[in-house]
């Protein structure tokens, strides 16, 4: 069995006297692709921010490659491998897409602001070596031919996705993750792109988790079943539907 990369255990996080989220367990294996789903309110956002650092639990531990990562701040969670998409596009809108890229790449910099102010020779070849690898991943995505473009121009990836495009979604993910020998959590509001893409998924309701397993006992779980139609009695062939209709 493959070492645990991200290994969550029991995390809590309450507002006030609400529980947003009670109890919440996660294991990523390296290379995993697991999905995370839920109704509106469930918690899904919530367990993102606990997980980025956003948010600190009130209880609970969570481990990166063994690591704790309780106290840290988003930006030294996101140094240590962990970070995250916006359903919002969370662009420079007047940088070009090349200094967008560019601007990803500050984490793993190491010259720093001296450095910068006085461009010094190892600062400048940092400043290359960035410029490169963003020319590199813009080839990768068939965006190099942008590159000059100002961010705004660029399309909204999600926006009112047709079938064709939703499977070019889906291959782009598992691209994504084979090319880049990433793990990955998805959310995602479209269950016929979670239920085809992921292997594993993790079901939230009001904060508890109601399920966890493949997509096929996903959606004929009769938990799963009544949290997202309200109606406990339902037979699994619905839920499948329900599930690729989102």
């Amino acid at each position: 069995m493959s070492p645990l990369l991200l290994d969550v255990s029991s995390i809590s996080l309450a507002f006030g006297g609400l529980k947003a989220v009670a109890g919440f367990d996660l294991k990523l294996a390296p290379g995993d692709l697991q999905g995370l789903i839920g109704p509106n309110g469930a918690g899904k956002t919530t367990v993102f921010n606990l997980l980025t650092g956003i948010y600190r639990p009130d209880s609970g531990d969570m481990r990166l490659s063994g690591q704790p990562l309780a106290g840290m701040k988003p930006h030294q969670i996101t140094a240590c491998g962990i970070a995250r998409t916006f359903q919002n596009i969370r662009l420079f809108p007047d940088l070009s897409v090349l200094d967008n890229v560019r601007t990803a790449c500050h984490v793993r910099a190491e010259r720093g602001m001296i450095g910068a102010v006085l461009r010094t020779p190892r600062h400048c070849a940092e400043e290359r070596a960035i410029t490169e690898r963003a020319h590199e991943l813009l080839a990768i995505f068939k965006l190099d031919h942008r590159r000059r473009d100002q961010a705004r121009n660029l399309d909204e990836p999600a926006a009112g996705m047709n079938p064709q495009e939703k499977k070019a979604l889906r291959d782009l993910i598992r691209f994504v993750r084979e090319k880049f020998a990433l793990t990955v959590l998805l959310i995602e509001h479209d269950m016929g792109v979670v239920m085809d893409v992921c292997e594993r998924i993790t079901v939230l309701d009001h904060g508890e988790t109601i399920a966890r397993g493949s997509p096929g006992e996903i959606q004929c779980d009769p938990k799963v079943i009544e949290a997202y139609l309200g109606t406990p009695g339902e037979a699994p062939a619905r839920a499948g539907t329900a599930a690729r209709e989102g």
